[in-house]
């Protein structure tokens, strides 16, 4: 006698054979790649996932709470800006952009849920993120979904589906802007500290190989700094004692803010200095951030007075009333992330797909940001599989409480990083 099993077909409830049902489902599955008959179509227009007639589906992945939240501060409201700056003009072929915020906390398994419920539950196109952590690539690889975002880990170089909105992470690879600029202004014995995350220990190796090609000694090294505000007497105490005169800090605000504010209690007597550009910070840091390097993520200065920095400041403005930061770092990022994801919704066509986005914007080879870039980014295969990393930096210095850009950018050397 066949055992009957009680299942769905097409989303009916079926009492037939199980040799019955196999067969119904495998046609099931026929049908519902050609169209929208298995479950209710609604407006979709069957292209792809978080497409309909009207509109397309887009989720931003972003800390929102946790430690690194404040750095990644105005991500959100950059990328919102430049959404809502297209959808007043009509959207991309006629869809306009619908956003999902989602909270990855900076935290790696939290990462991984806000993915899947993206893709899963929210059934986006795709997704716009930045953040401390890279655990969730691995999904979206697998499932094919086109990211576009803050390029701080491995994946913007490796991933296809992956797209910095300034170039492609630096894997293994160093610029020497940095340490050749505290060379220039008398450093001779550097400290390096880190997170211990990809994208800040990548950044901190990267910076030690790039100083012993431009013969700047680094004395100290500590890849294990917490996240946020934290007593950093220590370090301070340690960096007098080795004779510090030089610091190069990837790290969140808060940590940036705690060991500048401790150098400067201990009378450590520091010729230059390098610290995430976050204008928020300056206010936080007061006078142990005077003199004090920066450069917005792969941007000219947003204190210039040009077209490109006007026009992005106004949309601002416009788009995203009483949010004063359009000069934070990650506001230009999340702005820039948006415009390279509609950059590429735009390649697709009229009925876009996630392959034909990826497809096309990895042939794109001038892509500048409507000016913001500090240099133009190519995302066809070339010293890493997603294309060159940035080599140009656009420096600024803390002067009387505000950033003070140099005349022009530099561009120094890519060299391979040894681990």
């Amino acid at each position: 006698m066949r055992t009957r099993t009680s299942s769905r077909i097409c989303g009916q409830a079926d009492d037939r054979p199980r040799s019955m049902l196999t067969r119904f489902a495998g046609a099931c599955a026929i049908a519902l790649a050609a169209s929208t008959a298995c479950g209710s179509g609604g407006s979709s227009s069957g292209s792809a996932p978080g497409v309909t007639d009207t509109e397309i589906k887009v989720a931003i992945i972003v800390p929102k709470t946790g430690p690194a939240a404040p750095t990644f501060d105005g991500f959100e409201q950059g990328a919102r800006a430049r959404f809502e700056e297209a959808n007043a003009t009509g959207g991309v072929h006629g869809r306009k952009i619908k956003v999902v915020v989602l909270d990855d906390q900076g935290d790696g398994a939290q990462q991984v849920v806000a993915a899947r419920n993206a893709v899963q539950s929210e059934k986006v196109f795709g997704i716009v993120s930045a953040s401390r952590v890279d655990t969730m690539f691995a999904y979206l690889k697998q499932n094919n979904v086109p990211v576009t975002g803050y390029p701080g880990q491995p994946p913007y170089a490796l991933d296809r589906n992956v797209f910095g909105a300034y170039g492609a992470f630096a894997m293994n690879l160093a610029q020497t802007a940095y340490a050749q600029a505290l060379k220039e202004r008398g450093v001779t014995k550097a400290a390096v500290f880190s997170h211990n995350s990809p994208g800040a220990m990548n950044s901190a190796r990267a910076f030690i190989q790039s100083a012993k090609q431009v013969g700047l000694p680094v004395a100290m090294r500590q890849f294990d700094i917490p996240l946020g505000s934290f007593d950093a007497t220590a370090i301070a105490v340690r960096m007098k004692q080795l004779g510090i005169d030089g610091i190069y800090l990837p790290l969140l605000t808060q940590s940036n803010v705690s060991i500048m504010q401790a150098a400067r209690q201990q009378g450590v007597k520091l010729k230059a200095s390098y610290i995430t550009y976050d204008p928020s910070a300056i206010p936080q840091g007061g006078k142990a951030l005077e003199g004090v390097l920066s450069a917005p993520s792969g941007t000219v200065p947003l204190e210039l007075d040009n077209d490109a920095v006007k026009q992005y400041k106004a949309a601002m403005a416009k788009y995203a009333p009483g949010f004063p930061a359009a000069d934070n770092l990650f506001t230009a990022v999340g702005w820039l992330s948006a415009d390279l994801f509609l950059h590429g919704l735009d390649l697709a066509g009229k009925s876009p797909t996630r392959q034909a986005f990826i497809d096309k914007l990895r042939q794109e080879s001038n892509y500048t940001g409507r000016g913001l870039l500090v240099q133009p980014v190519s995302f066809r295969p070339g010293i890493t599989p997603n294309g060159d990393p940035v080599k140009c930096v656009w420096l600024e210095q803390v002067e009387d409480g505000k950033y003070v850009p140099d005349d022009d950018k530099v561009c120094g050397e890519l060299i391979k990083v040894q681990q």
